[in-house]
């Protein structure tokens, strides 16, 4: 009995150990598990900017603009330079509120304005319009900046060409030292030396033709003056002339003071033969030299009688003459006068010249000064961004 058990026992040990089931998988669960979608990844940054049209509008499109303009499409903008100063002798020392300001204060810097003010003017655009051909050659560029273009609203008259010449002559004063910097723009080197010293030999002429203006009409209006006086004094010289014919006299004045002395003498002269007829008539009655003496005391009288009567013409005479003579002697006196005055306003106007010195002549570069490609660049990018962060 016990021998069965153990044979059992030993059968039971040597058997195979029972195998567990494959883990074969369950096919629902795996269906279950296949028909959830996987879930998506979470786009970028950029890419989440990309999809809002606000920044498409703000950053993108304005930036792709300036990088195809400034980076393909921009002309090259040559840039000569003039540096000149402009001196007046007369307005040479500065004043108190220049010197608090910390301006030059003297002629220099008015100079510099009457020059800026003359390269912007009409008369200038004028006289270069034609010799120069600014149209055509304004006309050189790519299609935004040129004349004729988005510039100028594609506008191509006389007054679209002169503003656009504004833009391209630009004109800096240097406020302490009183230097003026001239600067113009061109799209070819060569045309932009050219344009800078026509404007500067039309500055200069233009700054002697205002000297000689100035001038004239200081110094034409003190001889004019100057000329007037002197046939005023000649009028009164020929009524002089006139009036010393017509009275036969030379001086009124002298002549009646020698009519009153010659009244008094004959006064003294009547008195004295009257004084000596009354002695010889109560000494001898009828002594004939008493009537000789009374005819002759009749005469003087008469004499003294017909110089009395001589007096009112000689008084009117003697008037008319002063004037006269005081005429003549202001118009010498202003005429004295009218000549410093003339010889002042010549000197005034020599003083008030202004004198253009050219301290450095236009230059001729080989490198374009503009476009600022990468400013402008750069400069649209941040601008674009800053506009989008206030919008969004």
């Amino acid at each position: 009995m016990n021998s069965q058990v153990d044979v059992k026992r030993m059968r039971e040990e040597r058997a195979p150990a029972e195998r567990e089931p494959l883990p074969f998988p369950n096919r629902r669960a795996s269906a279950e598990v296949a028909a959830e979608p996987e879930a998506p990844k979470a786009p970028s940054w950029l890419a989440r900017l990309l999809r809002r049209p606000l920044f498409i509008a703000v950053v993108v499109v304005p930036n792709i603009l300036a990088l195809v303009y400034f980076g393909l499409i921009a002309t090259p903008v040559y840039t000569s330079t003039a540096t000149l100063i402009v001196l007046n002798p007369k307005q040479n020392g500065p004043s108190l509120s220049s010197l608090l300001s910390g301006a030059s204060g003297d002629s220099s810097e008015q100079g510099g304005y009457i020059l800026r003010e003359y390269f912007r003017s009409w008369d200038a655009f004028r006289r270069v319009e034609k010799s120069m051909k600014l149209a055509d050659n304004f006309s050189l560029a790519d299609p935004v900046s040129r004349f004729g273009g988005v510039a100028t609203m594609f506008r191509t008259s006389d007054l679209a060409l002169w503003r656009y010449f504004q833009k391209q002559v630009d004109v800096d004063i240097e406020q302490k030292s009183g230097i003026v910097t001239v600067n113009v723009n061109a799209y070819d080197p060569g045309y932009a030396n050219g344009l800078a010293r026509q404007l500067l030999a039309q500055a200069i002429s233009h700054m002697d033709a205002m000297n000689a203006q100035q001038q004239g009409d200081v110094v034409r209006s003190a001889a004019q003056r100057k000329q007037a006086i002197e046939a005023a004094l000649q009028r009164d010289l020929a009524a002089l002339a006139q009036f010393r014919n017509q009275t036969g006299t030379y001086d009124p004045k002298q002549l009646y003071q020698s009519n009153l002395e010659l009244m008094n003498s004959l006064a003294l002269k009547a008195a004295e033969l009257k004084s000596q007829r009354d002695a010889i008539a109560r000494a001898t009655p009828n002594n004939p030299q008493a009537d000789n003496l009374d005819t002759a005391t009749q005469s003087v009288r008469g004499d003294l009688a017909s110089t009395a009567r001589s007096f009112p013409e000689m008084a009117r005479s003697s008037s008319r003459y002063e004037k006269l003579l005081v005429s003549r002697d202001t118009n010498i006196t202003l005429l004295g006068q009218a000549n410093q005055a003339l010889q002042q306003a010549q000197a005034s106007a020599e003083q008030n010249r202004y004198y253009l010195n050219v301290i450095s002549n236009p230059s001729e570069p080989r490198t374009p000064e503009k476009p600022y490609r990468l400013a402008w660049i750069a400069g649209t990018l941040l601008a674009s961004l800053l506009l989008w962060a206030l919008l969004r």
